[in-house]
């Protein structure tokens, strides 16, 4: 890898059962400085598809963008231009970033952390999108949307990218039990003839199971799918051969009436 150019090799060892990762930042999970080479500055900035964004190897298992979400990203900045765009588990908001790119007339970024929206923040202060209409949140995402849906609030585009599982203020989230209801939720804040970025990572789910999990959500939702198309993985991250990609994602765009 060095004879490549590599100036540096970090490690990350995730193991097969997220729910049992714990504290992402030990030692022995993900060390915080390269097993090969030169350490990196402890946050530096990348480019994808033309923005920028702020990056930390040495953080954990979470370095502040999750590159295998390339084309998901690409996908929701083609949507966006003069959209309402509401991003959930926004993490530092890289889809934020996308939409803002897009021409998005108005964002909203929802996590549970202060801590991600401050450097999603930076994010679009780093790509000159600070201004315009851009709402970051400090919520739980499933309370908020309840709020949301009671407030009648609507999005054009909204991004659905939970964590396989989660803990937040006593309540557990976990996509295998979860999810259903989750998008329930989101497709009741969807514009009608809007579009949602539907994913999860959780290798115990199919994408057959995912895909009827939508079509059902939205049912309940009480909204129709005029379409719902697979995104597939970049190229630069296939799966294993017959093996699933552990990245399921799906555009799910709603019929214009309700």
């Amino acid at each position: 890898v060095m004879a490549l150019g590599v100036r540096g090799v970090y490690a990350k060892m995730r193991p097969k059962h997220a729910s049992v990762v714990g504290d992402g930042r030990r030692d022995e999970v993900a060390p915080p400085r390269a097993l090969r080479g030169d350490d990196a500055p402890e946050e530096f900035v990348i480019t994808e598809l033309g923005l920028r964004y702020h990056v930390r190897l040495g953080d954990g298992l979470s370095t502040g963008i999750f590159l295998d979400q390339r084309e998901g990203r690409r996908r929701v900045r083609e949507l966006s231009h003069g959209a309402a765009v509401l991003n959930l588990f926004a993490y530092t908001c890289p889809f934020t970033v996308a939409a803002a790119a897009g021409g998005a007339r108005r964002t909203v970024s929802v996590d549970a952390s202060p801590q991600v929206l401050d450097r999603g923040r930076r994010n679009l202060a780093l790509n000159v999108f600070e201004g315009g209409d851009h709402a970051f949140i400090t919520a739980d995402v499933m309370a908020w949307l309840v709020g949301a849906k009671g407030r009648r609030e609507r999005f054009d585009v909204v991004v659905l990218d939970p964590p396989s599982y989660a803990t937040v203020k006593g309540s557990r989230f976990s996509a295998e039990s979860d999810y259903k209801k989750l998008a329930t939720m989101a497709f009741a804040v969807l514009a009608p003839g809007g579009t949602m970025l539907a994913c999860t990572n959780h290798k115990g789910i199919a994408r057959m199971k995912f895909r009827r999990w939508l079509h059902e959500a939205a049912r309940d939702a009480g909204v129709t799918l005029e379409k719902l198309r697979d995104v597939a993985p970049p190229v630069d991250f296939p799966p294993a051969p017959g093996v699933e990609p552990h990245l399921k994602s799906a555009l799910a765009t709603v019929v214009g009436k309700r």
